[in-house]
């Protein structure tokens, strides 16, 4: 009898080790997969970020995008498109990847336009332009100050000073290392609430950002 009773204690105690041990397995699974999504949210959007859009949803779009790069400007009258769509709902990021020549020498342009309230206006110069300031072999950046002066109430003798200032390089490779970080290898590259946009289409862009209004 004191066998069996010993037998018994033994095996309800290594099944409470079982369920104990199980249960810290789940909770340390749980933990990790926290600090990776928190990790990945960090590294998605920065307090240094442009944002638009009112974002009643709680809902991020964030491209990781190029000035230089072609699918980008090819891209842009969607994203525009999408924003124009459910700003209400949604919050619009832009991140950098300067993977071209004359990227950074844009990207400052911009963040400088930022002073002046105009990223946007810029932003889109740029990648209307782009074929002329950006084309292969024959780039003329500088052609960017003629572009942009037909802008309304742009300062371009500020925009060129503002662009001087050393913080945006800092932003530059702070987006350039979460990118990496992000496995984000070329661009456009788009996050919807932290996934990834498989297809640059519209259709899965709209797609991608009504499932998370919707669900």
């Amino acid at each position: 009898m004191q066998n069996k009773k010993l037998v018994l204690g033994s095996l309800v105690v290594l099944v409470l080790l079982f369920v104990g041990l199980g249960y810290f397995y789940k909770s340390s699974e749980t933990k990790k997969e926290e600090v990776a999504t928190l990790s990945k949210s960090s590294s998605l959007i920065r307090d240094h970020s442009i944002k638009f859009g009112d974002n009643k949803k709680n809902i991020s779009v964030v491209e990781f995008l190029d000035p230089e790069c072609e699918s980008c400007a090819l891209f842009h009258p969607i994203m525009r498109k999408v924003y124009k769509e459910y700003h209400e709902d949604i919050q619009l990021v832009v991140r950098y990847v300067p993977n071209h020549k004359n990227s950074r020498f844009a990207i400052k342009i911009l963040e400088a336009s930022r002073e002046q309230n105009k990223y946007e206006e810029v932003l889109s110069v740029i990648f209307e332009k782009q074929p002329l300031w950006a084309q292969h072999n024959n780039e003329k950046p500088e052609l960017l100050w003629e572009f942009l002066a037909v802008i309304p109430d742009l300062d371009i003798n500020k925009l060129k000073e503002d662009s001087k200032n050393p913080e945006i390089d800092k932003i530059m490779d702070i987006d350039t290392s979460d990118a990496r970080e992000l496995n984000v290898r070329g661009t456009p590259t788009v996050f919807v609430n932290e996934k990834r946009l498989s297809v640059l289409s519209q259709k899965d862009l709209f797609d991608l950002v009504e499932a998370e209004i919707y669900k």
